[in-house]
C-alpha cells in the first residue's frame, strides 16, 4: 500500500509508504495522494488533513528517479511538468487545512509539496533542501514557489545555495512553523490539523481560496517557461551523471 490512511476524529492522516524509506514522488504516490485530498475535499466528515512520511522515515526525498530518469523526449518532459502543475493545485485547491508532518529528507518535488500545506511541522533532524540546479535539473516551479512564500532574497538562498537549509533558518522564514521531536511529529501534526479543522469552516475555506488563488495562477502561468527549462535540461543530458549515481548504473 503505496499510502497508508487512518482517520481520527475529524483529521484525515496520509503516510506515505513507498517501499523506500526516503519516500520517492513516483507516479502510484502521486495519484494516491490526489485521491486523499479529494476525498478531503468533498467528505463532510473530514475537517482537515495531514500529509507526512511517518515519524521514522522521510516526508519525500523528491521524485522517483526510476520514473524521471525515463523522461527524454519533449512531449513526455512537457506532459511531466503539466502533472506537476496539476499535482501541486490539487493540493492547494483543498479549501480544507492540510498540516505537512515533514521529517527526514524533504526535497525538489518534496520540499514543493509541503509548500502547497498550509502548516508545516518539523523535527530537528528535518532536511529541506531544493538543490536541482546543483545537479543539471530547473527549478522553476521551486523557485517560483519559494519566492512567492518567502521572498526574493530567501529563495535565492535555496535554490542558488543548493544545501539542507538550517532548521533555525527554516523556522525564522516560516518554512517550519513548528518543530518537536521526530517521535511526536505526527500526533503533534495531528493536534494542529484538528485545532485548524475546529475553525468555521466557511471563513477558513474564504480565506484559504483567497490565500491560494494567485499561487495556483501563477503556476498555471509559468507552465510554458517551465516546460521549456526542463526540456532544456533533459536534452543537454545534464542530469544524467546524478541518475546514474542516485540509481546505481
Amino acid at each position: 500500500m503505496i499510502l497508508k490512511t487512518e482517520v481520527l476524529g475529524a483529521v484525515l492522516i496520509a503516510q506515505f509508504n513507498h517501499a523506500n524509506a526516503k519516500n520517492p514522488m513516483s507516479l502510484e504516490l502521486e495519484n494516491a495522494i490526489r485521491a486523499v485530498c479529494n476525498e478531503t475535499e468533498h467528505n463532510p466528515a473530514i475537517k482537515a488533513l495531514v500529509l507526512t512520511g511517518g515519524n521514522d522515515r522521510s516526508f519525500c526525498a523528491g521524485g522517483d528517479f526510476n520514473e524521471v530518469a525515463q523522461l527524454s523526449e519533449r512531449v513526455a518532459v512537457e506532459a511531466f511538468i503539466d502533472r506537476l502543475i496539476d499535482f501541486y493545485c490539487t493540493i492547494l485547491n483543498v479549501t480544507k487545512p492540510i498540516v505537512a508532518a515533514i521529517g527526514g529528507h524533504t526535497v525538489g518535488i518534496g520540499f514543493q509539496v509541503a509548500l502547497c500545506c498550509d502548516w508545516r511541522i518539523g523535527s530537528p533532524e528535518t532536511k529541506l533542501l531544493m538543490w536541482e540546479l546543483k545537479h543539471g535539473l530547473a527549478c522553476t516551479l521551486g523557485g517560483h514557489m519559494l519566492e512567492r512564500i518567502v521572498g526574493r532574497a530567501a529563495m535565492s538562498d535555496i535554490i542558488y545555495g543548493c544545501e539542507a537549509i538550517p532548521v533555525s533558518w527554516a523556522t525564522d522564514h516560516k518554512l517550519l512553523h513548528e518543530v518537536f521531536d521526530s517521535r511526536i511529529l505526527v500526533k503533534r501534526a495531528m493536534t494542529r490539523a484538528q485545532m485548524l479543522g475546529e475553525f468555521p469552516e466557511i471563513t477558513f475555506r474564504r480565506t484559504k481560496e483567497s490565500l491560494n488563488r494567485s499561487l495556483v495562477a501563477g503556476l498555471r502561468e509559468i507552465a510554458i517557461e517551465a516546460k521549456e527549462a526542463h526540456v532544456a535540461g533533459f536534452e543537454s543530458r545534464a542530469a544524467e551523471k546524478h541518475f546514474k549515481n542516485v540509481l546505481g548504473d
